[in-house]
This record gives structure tokens, C-alpha cells and sequence, in this order.
């Protein structure tokens, strides 16, 4: 897929020149102002091709260069930015430095050998810029992963949490057209971090439904915090950490108060995640879906839209199809357990509703060779997971 360039300049003739110029060789889109140039960035945000390179003029009326390539650095963080000017202003094009990540500045007249020389080495630039941001989300991605079922294998409570977070999630986000942003996938699957810090004992009565002290139900809903002083310290992760640190555990506590994402589209990530919360505390209680929906709808805290996606997904979850019973031996990933696993001696090693992971399947391998697992198991078919 040819990488797109974006042009603004407010002069026609001189936009029209540059876009002629590198038509022949990229993929080109030209806008006579900073507030157009910024709206395309804006479409292009989040999709399958966005822009790779931005050059823009500097003095411009309304909105000057330096004013357009800090808020494009923003947009786009991803882009690579230029400045092509026959105008030098030194504190301008300093500003344009500082604020707007300038990977170039080039001098009008320029020929077009030059501009094709510069555009190239940007694009190389942001090929490289991609491929190690590429590396890093999958290798963050990866050990969130590997995280979560290690979660899991310790806590057979925590692991069902997670699972119903995250398959939550998951569902909402590919009805509200969300499935691209791994910020929400790392949200749900570390979404239930703090919970190492609660005894099991204890995490067991809460969960049940069972009347705690006073300092346990203090404990249970101070897990949200625990995580996010985790995760706060991580790159990247910063908005993750606050997602994870706002989450509702306790649908029967007053609404946390909330903290919308100036963004709009990570505010409808926030929001999906949030609500997926809402529906697991609620679940706690004994709050039914559909009840849980129309709770939320009360006082516009969270959109519409968001909650019907959550209520649709969590429907679709319960409707469990004709189940069938296996062996340990039999079980293949992604299938999901209808009733709890238990060793023979009663201890329970895997939540009803969790799904079968390939950690999983090795832990009930060594329970029934060592201590003993109650078969067959109860699973639905594989289902594609978040």
C-alpha cells in the first residue's frame, strides 16, 4: 500500500506545483490551510493507512506552521513532519523544532531531485519509526499475555475476572469498530492485577457474595489502585494505568467519578472498557444484564451506544450453545469451560466461564497426573478470543 503524503501550503499555485511534483511517485493529498490539513489527519487517524509524511509552509494566515505541526504531532504521532518555506524566520522555524518533532527543513525554490531525495528519507524514517513501535506493542503484548494466564494458574478467581473483562471488552469494541486500539486489550487483561494483593480467602467471601469485614471490603476495592501504582511507572502504559485505576468494582458503591479522555476516541475506548467493569461488579451482585443497562443508561454518564455494545456482548456470552464433555486430553485452546473444574480433592482449578489457554491446558495435565481432576469436562466449541 503506497505510503500518503500530506501538502498545505496557503498558496494555490505553489501547492499545486509540489503536489505535480511528487504525484508521479507518492501518494499525494494537498490542502491550502493548517485547520484542512489538521481535519485530514484527523480521518486518517486510526486507519489502515494513514499519513507517513507531512509537509507543511510555514507562515501561513490563521494558522501558522508552527501552530499546525504541534497539533499534527499530536494527531499523528506516528508522522514524520517537514517544513518546506521560502521564507526563514530563525525563532519560527526553532518553535517548528521544539513542538512539532521537525524531522527537516527545506528551502523554497527547491528542485525536484531534492524534494524526492527528502521525501524519500523520511519514509525511511517512518518505516523505521513503525517497525520498532511495531516490536515494542507486540513484545508488550506478548508479556501482558503471558501475565494474565500466569495470573490465572495462580488464581483460578482472578483469571475468570479477567476472562469476562476481557471478552467483554472484546465484543464491544469490534460492534463499535474499537478492535484496532491494544490499549484496550492491555486494559482488560491487566485489569485485575490488584487482586494479588487480596488473600484468596478473602477475594472468595467478596466474590460469593458472602458479608465481609469492613477492612475486607476496604481491601477488594482498593485493588483498582494497587494495579495502576503497578503499571504507572511502565512506558506506554500510562493511560492504561488510569483506565485500570478508574474501573468500577462495586456496583452498589457510588459511581467513581469520572475522568473523560479529552480525546474522542480514546474517551469511547475508556468508556468501553468502564463499562465492561461495570458489568462484571454488577454480576457480583446478582444484577442481571439487562438491569445492570439500564442502570447505566440513568444520567448519561456513559454513551448509549457504548452500553448497548457491553449488554449485547454479555448476552452473547451467557447463551452458551449445546456444550460437550471431554477429557483433559481432548481440550483444544479457546474452548470455554461451562461449569467449574475441580481436582479430585475438591479444590477448584478453573473458573466456569474461563477459556481454555495453552497454560491452562498443561496445569490441568500435571493436577491429573500428580493430585487428580474430576472428567470429563464440560466446554463449548473454540471461539475467536480479543
Amino acid at each position: 500500500m503506497a505510503q500518503r503524503i500530506l501538502l498545505v501550503d496557503d498558496e494555490p499555485g505553489v501547492l499545486e506545483g509540489l503536489r505535480r511534483t511528487l504525484a508521479t511517485r507518492y501518494t499525494v493529498e494537498a490542502v491550502l490551510s493548517g485547520a484542512e490539513g489538521l481535519k485530514k489527519l484527523e480521518l486518517s487517524r486510526g486507519g489502515s493507512n494513514p499519513f507517513a509524511v507531512v509537509v507543511s509552509d510555514m507562515v501561513m494566515p490563521g494558522m501558522d506552521g508552527v501552530e499546525f505541526l504541534a497539533q499534527a504531532a499530536e494527531i499523528a504521532p506516528d508522522a514524520v513532519l517537514m517544513v518546506i518555506s521560502g521564507k526563514v524566520d530563525m525563532r519560527s522555524t526553532i518553535a517548528a523544532v521544539n513542538t512539532g518533532r521537525l524531522f527537516r527543513f527545506i528551502a523554497k525554490p527547491c528542485s525536484p531531485r531534492d524534494l524526492h531525495a527528502a521525501i524519500d528519507a523520511a519514509l525511511v524514517q517512518y518505516q523505521r519509526s513503525k517497525a520498532e513501535g511495531d516490536l515494542l506493542e507486540k513484545t508488550l503484548t506478548g508479556a501482558v499475555k503471558v501475565l494474565a494466564q500466569a495470573l490465572a494458574m495462580a488464581s483460578p478467581e482472578t483469571g475468570s475476572r479477567t476472562t469476562t473483562i476481557t471478552e467483554l471488552v472484546a465484543g464491544a469494541a469490534r460492534l463499535l469498530g474499537q478492535s484496532h486500539s491494544w490499549e484496550l486489550r492491555m486494559a482488560a487483561r491487566l485489569s485485575q492485577l490488584g487482586l494479588v494483593s487480596i488473600p484468596s480467602d478473602v477475594l472468595q467471601r467478596v466474590e460469593g457474595g458472602i458479608e465481609g469485614s469492613a477492612g475486607e471490603k476496604t481491601m477488594y476495592r482498593s485493588h483498582p489502585l494497587v494495579a495502576r501504582d503497578l503499571l504507572a511507572d511502565i512506558p506506554k502504559l500510562e493511560r492504561v494505568a488510569a483506565w485500570v485505576g478508574g474501573q468500577t468494582v462495586d456496583a452498589t458503591a457510588p459511581p467513581p467519578k469520572a475522568d473523560p479522555d479529552p480525546d474522542p476516541r480514546t474517551e469511547l475506548q475508556r468508556q468501553i472498557f468502564t463499562v465492561a467493569t461495570e458489568f462484571l461488579a454488577a454480576k457480583d451482585i446478582g444484577e442481571w444484564p439487562p438491569e445492570c443497562a439500564a442502570r447505566l443508561l440513568v444520567g448519561g454518564r456513559y454513551r448509549p451506544e457504548v452500553v448497548q455494545a457491553v449488554l449485547k456482548t454479555a448476552q452473547e456470552r451467557d447463551a452458551v450453545p449445546d456444550a460437550i464433555s471431554v477429557t483433559i486430553n481432548q481440550l483444544k485452546v479457546g474452548a470455554r469451560f461451562v461449569r467449574d473444574v475441580k481436582a479430585t480433592t475438591g479444590a477448584i482449578l478453573v473458573r466456569k466461564g474461563d477459556r481454555v489457554t495453552e497454560a491452562i491446558r498443561v496445569r490441568l495435565q500435571n493436577f491429573k497426573t500428580y493430585v487428580g481432576v474430576v472428567e470429563p469436562l464440560r466446554v463449548t466449541p473454540p471461539n475467536e478470543t480479543f
